[in-house]
């Protein structure tokens, strides 16, 4: 036999006949390459989703480390105190801890003396009080500040009394004479300065003002000798020779003023700014060899006098100047006031060395004769700077430096006339107002005042200059610095740059704000400290203070420890999604391994190696409708040429008259197919009606079918159920050579069932007791289907006992004599009675008692079925006597009443139990196949009836290892029984006997399905495993399905988390459950090392910290990785790790441990693995064959499966704390901060490999399909969507499912009650309430959560992506919301056009349909399920854009 159509022979058919060319079938031969696995597209998936796997494995707890090692962003920084902007560069560098030990600001000290301080900033009542303030001087010399783009640097004051509370005293409002340093150098801050006069000098002869200023050289001389300075001031014109030898320095402007659009470029000597060239030998492009010119001399326009009377300057080039009208009135002066004005001190005449000017020079000067004034166009007044310079040494020098101005033009190159009127004998020129009117001039008296006090203060002419040292500031603060005695007062230099950025986060200090303590580097620029007594003479010494009263510069900066965020939001999340990421592990772990490899092909001649085939479908009270579809399919189903028994089982718990007469009708039908005297065999013609009928049925849904209505069918539905349009088809086709004599009975049979559709009749029958109904062919050879009704006793119990699972009182049971058959079972049980109290019956020697059901639900009807099938095998005229086929395993396949078996069923499902050579494997233990609802398109299953998550994706993954879960129908179990097996087993009573006695054994009937809990499906999966076996998954529709109201989809998740729960208890904690423990405390210990990685972030690796490996031994390890780490980032020019040593040795730690992690990993499952091994040497040599042990990896691939499914209810708060997590963002303030581009980064990693590893396996799994069957069933968006949805929703529903599954556990455990059966929809409606207004809220949450950011949460960083994605969870779980409140609203369209808008707005059907029709539409479907993955992709991008 060859069931592989890769390995049949057709080489004597191809061959045969040289010249035959008729011939369509040849064998190619194959492809044997070097690596044919890389050919195959279906190994490439694998691939790609083992290497996704292994860097999903990595990075995600990588991520998690991350989220707590990195630094918060330093913009975040001590946010326990008041907001005080960071520096931006490296404040934490080596570099900028070795230049701000060695301060740079130079402040005054603290007075001790009470009457150097003010007590005003601070008064009660009037009263003064401790508080006080004082005037502070701070000096700044830092050259290296412009290194560092800290062009405009303001001061601060820190103040303490203990140091460690720190507030802010003063700040740049209150300092003077600017609010920022100037100049940041001795050296540049030592600048001279000298304001001219608001009027140059008239001008000559006839020329205009307007012409003589344009076009023009404004030289500034200046001098440290007096004897130059008189030289020069009494020259009417000088020359270069006299520049270059008197001046010690020059600068000026040039080119066109008063607003001119001339470019300054196109005088000689002139650059484009306006700016005279200057050299030391050089100016205004003339060499000088004499010349010697030190320092740099600037000339800007004052704009206007600040507060203090100073002149205000403003940028721009000589162009920009504004002239200006001024008057010249040659009147002489007679006044000795006006001799004053000009500087010249009463009876002491000109200061020494300067000429006086003589009447000739006035003329000559003026061009004017004393005959009126004279108005002309003006310079502005300009202030003149000298900087870059320090005092000549010597003793014939100035005070301070003196300036001369002078002015030239091309037309006199070389020479140089002075620009302002020096004239002691006639009145200066004075400035015009718009309309023409000199401006007020100042008073004699006040004029007195001046040059008494000029004279007082100096004692040389108007021309000198005064001394501005720009780098000091005077800090005159109206806020307090505490109370007089202990004081630490700080100087500090920010940048200008935290006043206008930072996102508007910071808007200035307030007075007493609160500072984080000391360093202060990572704010200030530039810092020292003074400390002492304040205002008292006493001075007792300070802590961190010096003997002169200064605070340790150590004390003030040192290294800034990172702030990260370790607080216990962060904890808890970062907890949460390591569970999250364990969980999804465990989950998608079974993808890595190759599957298992089947027969490709189904032959007649594998039926030979199974006893029987079954198809059960067990009724709890369905219609017959329903009923009969189901039995349809399972007959249509039968293997063409079938070589063992294949066997219909129709269990019916309910005992219904009208269920015992369709299976009767039904069997009638299959009587009745004519098989003699036809071209087709018996079998073929049965198989062509039924396969035909189940073509005609398999697309009605639970509507059609009138399930919840009284109705009649509608008569095309009625024809296609009854098989009346089937027959009728089929005569027009396949059957058309056969008359009404062949086909007469036929005809009748469907009639007859089509009348028995049409009635109703819901009466019980003889429920005290079993009723079997077989039926088999006339000729037994001819067909190998069997079908059997099978209603066990279902006695009516005592509503006051519990229903229990062993013999007590208020139980029914039967008598088993030790020596009792098989072939006696049924007989036996016929005998059964109810244990009366008080009248208890006990076990004896010569027989023992069986309780007539130990299950009531479904587990108990199959178990009744199978052990009938096996007691109906065992009759000697059933026996098949064919080798040992007898003793072979049988296939159990259950279908669900409202699911339907397609003809290829069993063609598709046997194969799966034999290996790729045709031989059985023993170590299948079932099949499953998914569940389908044509009627349900993804679209359109608001609540995951088709459950399609689990099939599509979880099956496929689960299938690599054989470790698919077994579900309530489409699956398929491999039975077997001993041929010495007795029908009735041993088991100890889980509750003791009367009076506390010791629990004892009692006798039960065989079971094959597990009768502890609901979920009968999962437990049977779990012993399967236990036992060694495996299952495999068959990714194809072979079985349709009614979907029943979306409600009942929440009612089976509750029914299955409910189940899960029990299970979980049972298994966890019963004898068998060992390597579910094994597993389970394996699982655990990945999640506590993650957490131990995560949670370790000193530096230290791990085995440090536990003491495995001493400090100075790792430091050997991890120092040689540091350097060259550091060599990495030296090649990438990366400054961010370069300036933050202790970060990159953190980074390096962190990879190392991550390194040591994965080793440690693959240590551990090399020594599973060799364990797993040696376990399989010893099962193969039978020195463990009592308990069955994982003998390859895929078996713990297998357990761990099981472990998570059984398991999952325990993660039940994930969701919560998700959705919690996010509304706290929302509405607490959020107190940590991540990266964005660390954040963006990971996340967009992580998004990349969780979709790569869904694609790379349902692309796997939907290849491997096509390829063998031609049938792709895929996962879509919508199932992914769904599945969502579920996380969410299902939440309470799990919880209220903890708590109704504990007490049934209590009930098994204590009571031993039978908890294999529902009570009742109770549990189903509270389900659907919790998960109605759950969603409701979840919906409406968001819609709080943007109110609340747009009114107060806008400034918080964190609330808006939490708002997105609690926003998203509200639209992900809108469908179920509006199906569960308005999906069954009946108004329809022609109704709701009859209403007026008043009544439509007050009809609630009304609104329920607009809801359903807005809410549910398939246009906001697809938006909404594109948009939560669109939202995550572009989360990241939001986040670093944030």
């Amino acid at each position: 036999m060859s069931s592989d159509p890769e390995s049949a022979d057709y080489s004597s058919t191809a061959m045969s006949d040289e010249s035959d060319r008729d011939l369509t079938l040849v064998t190619l031969p194959k492809n044997r390459g070097c690596m044919p696995a890389l050919y195959n597209a279906h190994c490439l998936c694998h691939c790609c989703y083992v290497c996704q796997f292994l860097l999903y494995l990595l990075i995600f707890p990588l991520w998690a480390k991350w989220l707590i090692v990195n630094p918060m962003p330093t913009e975040y920084w001590h946010q326990d105190y008041d907001p005080f902007p960071l520096l931006q560069n490296d404040f934490d560098s080596e570099i900028e801890l070795r230049r701000q030990m060695h301060p740079m600001i130079e402040m005054s000290t603290i007075p001790h003396s009470a009457s150097q301080c003010n007590y005003s900033c601070s008064a009660w009542r009037g009263f003064r009080t401790e508080e006080m303030n004082f005037r502070v001087d701070i000096t700044l010399n830092d050259s290296s500040l412009a290194k560092s783009n800290a062009h405009t640097v303001f001061p601060v004051l820190f103040a303490s009394a203990d140091f460690q509370d720190w507030w802010v005293v003063a700040d740049k409002r209150f300092a003077s004479p600017t609010p920022f340093w100037t100049e940041h150098t001795a050296q540049a801050g030592k600048t001279f300065a000298y304001v001219t006069d608001s009027c140059t000098r008239p001008p000559e002869g006839n020329a205009r003002g307007a012409e003589q200023y344009t076009g023009a050289y404004i030289l500034a001389c200046v001098t440290w000798s007096p004897q130059s300075l008189a030289q020069l001031g009494a020259a009417a014109e000088v020359t270069d020779k006299d520049i270059a030898q008197h001046c010690s320095s020059v600068g000026g402007v040039c080119g066109w003023s008063c607003e001119s659009s001339i470019p300054p470029e196109r005088l000689p000597g002139c650059n484009a700014h306006g700016v005279i060239e200057v050299t030391k030998t050089s100016f205004a492009g003339r060499k000088h060899s004499n010349a010697n010119f030190q320092g740099e001399v600037s000339m800007k326009e004052c704009m206007e006098q600040d507060a203090s009377g100073k002149c205000q300057t403003k940028e721009g080039g000589f162009s920009t100047w504004s002239c200006h009208r001024c008057q010249y009135d040659p009147k002489q002066l007679e006044d000795a006031s006006d001799i004053r004005r000009l500087g010249i001190i009463p009876g002491e005449g000109l200061p020494s060395g300067l000429l006086s000017p003589v009447a000739s020079d006035i003329a000559a000067a003026t061009g004017e004769s004393a005959e009126g004034p004279t108005i002309y166009t003006s310079l502005p007044k300009f202030k003149v700077a000298l900087s870059g310079t320090d005092n000549p040494s010597g003793f014939d020098i100035l005070p301070s430096p003196s300036v001369l101005l002078f002015t030239s033009s091309v037309a006199t190159s070389g020479l140089w006339r002075p620009l302002f009127k020096d004239d002691v004998k006639t009145n200066p020129p004075v400035p015009l107002d718009a309309s023409g009117k000199p401006l007020e001039a100042t008073t004699a008296d006040d004029e007195e005042e001046e040059g008494e006090t000029r004279a007082f203060e100096h004692h040389f002419s108007r021309h000198r200059m005064h001394l501005d040292q720009e780098n000091r500031i005077t800090m005159d603060s109206e806020w307090c610095f505490g109370k007089q005695g202990p004081l630490y007062l700080v100087a500090c230099a920010v940048n200008g740059s935290i006043y206008n950025g930072h996102h508007g986060l910071f808007g200035g200090f307030e007075a007493g704000q609160k500072v984080a303590p000391p360093p202060f580097n990572d704010r200030c620029l530039d810092v020292t400290g003074r400390c002492g007594h304040a205002c008292l003479p006493e001075q007792p010494g300070l802590q961190n203070c010096t003997i002169d009263g200064r605070i340790m510069q150590d004390k003030l900066i040192g290294e800034v420890e990172a702030e990260r965020n370790e607080t216990t939001p962060v904890w808890l999340f970062c907890y949460m999604l390591l569970l999250g990421f364990c969980i999804k592990v465990a989950v998608l772990c079974p993808g890595i391994f190759r599957g298992y490899h089947h027969c490709r092909r189904y032959d007649p001649q594998l039926t030979r190696d199974l006893r029987f085939i079954n198809v059960c479908v067990p009724a709890a009270g369905e219609k017959k409708a329903v009923i009969l579809r189901s039995l349809i399919g399972a007959i249509g189903c039968m293997p063409k040429e079938c070589e063992t028994r294949f066997h219909v089982t129709f269990a019916d718990d309910c005992h219904m008259v009208e269920l015992r007469d369709l299976f009767q009708l039904l069997a009638n039908i299959v009587s009745a197919i004519p098989g003699a005297r036809t071209a087709y065999s018996y079998e073929e013609m049965v198989r062509q009606f039924f396969q035909a009928w189940v073509e005609d049925t398999k697309k009605m849904d639970i509507g059609k079918l009138r399930v919840n209505s009284s109705e009649p069918l509608d008569a095309d539905i009625s024809d296609r159920l009854s098989g009346v349009a089937t027959l009728r088809s089929l005569r027009k086709n396949n059957w058309s050579f056969m008359d009404d004599s062949n086909l007469g009975r036929l005809a009748e049979g469907v009639k007859q069932l089509q009348q028995a559709l049409g009635t109703s009749n819901v009466t019980q029958f003889d429920l005290h007791r079993d009723t079997v109904l077989d039926w088999e062919p006339a000729d037994p050879n001819l067909l190998a289907l069997r079908l059997h009704y099978l209603a066990r006793a279902m006695p009516t119990e005592d509503e006051r006992t519990v229903k229990s699972q062993h013999v007590a009182p208020g139980i029914h049971y039967y008598k088993v004599p030790v020596d009792a058959d098989n072939s006696e079972w049924l007989m036996l049980r016929t005998h059964s009675q109810e244990m009366v109290y008080g009248l208890q019956d006990k076990d004896t020697k010569l027989s023992h008692m069986v309780p007539i059901h130990t299950s009531r639900g479904k587990p108990g009807a199959l178990n009744f079925a199978a052990n009938y099938l096996f007691y109906y095998a065992s009759k000697p005229e059933n026996l098949l006597r064919v080798d040992l086929q007898d003793q072979m395993p049988c296939l159990f396949s259950i279908c669900d009443p409202h699911h339907q078996f397609q003809p290829d069923f069993f063609h598709t499902t046997i194969p799966h139990f034999f290996d790729e050579y045709g031989s059985l494997d023993m170590d299948v233990g079932f099949t499953q196949c998914p569940q389908y609802f044509h009627e349900l398109q993804d679209k359109l299953d608001y609540l995951d009836s088709n459950n399609a998550q689990f099939f599509r994706f979880h099956s496929m993954i689960q299938n690599y290892c054989g470790g698919v879960s077994a579900w309530g129908t489409n699956s398929t179990r491999m039975l077997q029984v001993e041929e010495d097996d007795v029908m009735w087993v041993s088991e100890k009573r889980r509750v003791r006997g009367p009076g506390g006695s010791s629990r004892t054994k009692q006798m039960v009937e065989r079971r094959f399905f597990p009768e502890n809990c609901k979920v009968e499906h999962m437990a049977s999966s779990i012993n399967q495993v236990l036992k060694g076996n495996r299952s495999s998954f068959i990714n194809r529709r072979l079985s349709y399905g009614m979907a029943s109201c979306g409600n009942e989809a929440l009612a089976t998740m509750q029914r299955s988390s409910e189940g899960s729960v029990v299970l979980w208890l049972q298994s966890f904690f019963a004898l068998q459950g060992s390597f579910l423990w094994l597993t389970f405390i394996a699982f655990g210990c990945f999640f506590a090392s993650l957490c131990l990685l995560v949670k370790n972030w000193s530096g230290n690796p791990v085995i440090v910290e536990m003491g495995i490996v001493d400090k100075a031994t790792m430091a050997t390890v991890t120092h040689p990785l540091v350097e060259a780490f550091k060599w990495f980032v030296t090649l990438f020019d990366s400054d961010y790790f370069r300036h933050k040593p202790h970060l990159m040795h953190d980074y390096v730690s962190m990879g190392l441990e991550f390194t040591m992690w994965i080793a440690s990993l693959i240590v551990l499952l090399i020594v599973v693995f060799l364990i797993t091994e040696a376990l399989k040497v010893c099962r193969f040599c039978r020195l463990c064959s009592c308990v069955k042990v994982p003998d390859e990896m895929r078996h713990w691939g297998r357990l761990l499966i099981r472990m998570i499914q059984i398991s999952h209810w325990i993660w039940f708060w994930l969701p919560f704390f998700w959705i919690g997590f996010n509304y706290w963002n929302v509405f607490a303030r959020q107190s940590y901060h991540f990266s964005p581009l660390g954040m963006f980064v990971f996340i967009m990693i992580i998004q990349a490999l969780n979709w790569g590893m869904v694609v790379s396996s349902s692309m796997r799994g939907t290849l491997q399909a096509s390829m063998e069957t031609n049938e792709v069933v895929s996962l879509s968006m919508d199932n992914l969507w769904r599945s969502t949805q579920s996380f969410y929703i299902a939440a309470p529903l799990v919880l209220y499912s903890i708590i109704k599954g504990i007490e049934d556990y209590m009930r098994y455990h204590f009571y031993g009650e039978d908890i294999s059966f529902g009570t009742g929809d109770q549990r189903g409606k509270m389900s659907t309430w919790l998960v109605k207004y759950w969603s409701l809220l979840l919906v409406l949450g968001p819609v709080a959560a943007w109110i609340h950011y747009a009114i107060s949460a806008r400034r918080h960083i964190g609330a808006l992506s939490s708002c997105f994605i609690v926003t998203l969870v509200g639209l992900d779980v809108l469908h179920p919301c509006a199906y569960l409140w308005v999906g069954q609203s009946k108004m329809t369209r022609e109704q709701a056009n009859k209403l007026s808008w008043s009544q439509a707005l007050t009809t609630p059907a009304w609104w329920e349909r607009v809801i359903y029709r807005v809410a549910l539409s398939q246009t906001l479907s697809a938006v909404i399920k594109w948009l939560g993955p669109l939202c995550f992709v572009a989360l990241p991008f939001i986040i670093f854009a944030l």
